[in-house]
């Protein structure tokens, strides 16, 4: 693999059952590339970031990330992951509680507290931190799973529909977070125009 790329995906296709979803998706990511996933629902981008993620594998074809294949320890370390919201956050834990435990897993006990307390702050959540998972609103969960997500610096960032339940402030401060990774690389699904204008390609489906 070239050098400096982040991911590579080569005629990836997923099917269920005899429905094809994914057909033959050839893809690049380098550092700093930002990958709007374009297309409507059922077009299967949901399916595609957790091809990426490794928690689905593709039919055919092959995903790298870096130089590990999607779904090893090795590739996992490299990413931030954001799929449907809140999902696999802990309901009877604080979303404090959820940022420390993940910060834990991820750096070790030693930096968890400061770099969950640096994003939580970047990102505005001081107000949610008390909150349990069960009990946060939609756009309350998709604050914290970004937080989760930014967590260890990862090298490819996939978020799904990251603001779909944001107001216009809490969007402003996840794109301005994204922003000040410029070197990270994202791929991105989201049905909003805005927040396709702010990447650098697309990649239809």
């Amino acid at each position: 693999m070239a050098g400096g790329t982040v991911a590579e995906l080569t005629g990836v296709s997923r099917s269920f059952g005899s429905k094809l979803v994914l057909r033959d998706i050839t893809l690049v990511v380098r550092p700093g590339d930002r990958v709007a996933v374009h297309g409507p629902n059922g077009a299967g981008k949901t399916t595609l970031l957790r091809c990426i993620a490794g928690t689905l594998a593709p039919t055919t074809g092959s995903i790298t990330i870096g130089q590990s294949a999607a779904g090893t320890i090795a590739a996992r370390t490299q990413l931030g992951v954001s799929l449907n919201q809140g999902v696999g956050l802990y309901g009877r834990l604080t979303a404090w509680e959820n940022l420390l435990l993940f910060a834990r897993l991820r750096l070790g006990r030693r930096e968890s507290c400061a770099a969950a307390a640096a994003v939580a702050s970047e990102l505005e959540l001081e107000e949610i931190l008390p909150t349990r998972g069960d009990r946060c609103s939609p756009g309350m969960l998709s604050q914290v799973a970004l937080a989760r997500a930014l967590l260890g610096e990862p090298r490819l960032l996939l978020l799904d529909e990251p603001t779909r339940s944001l107001d216009a402030a809490a969007r402003d401060r996840m794109w301005a977070a994204l922003d000040r990774r410029s070197h990270i690389a994202l791929l991105i699904a989201s049905h909003r125009e805005d927040d396709a204008t702010r990447c650098t390609s697309m990649l239809p489906l």
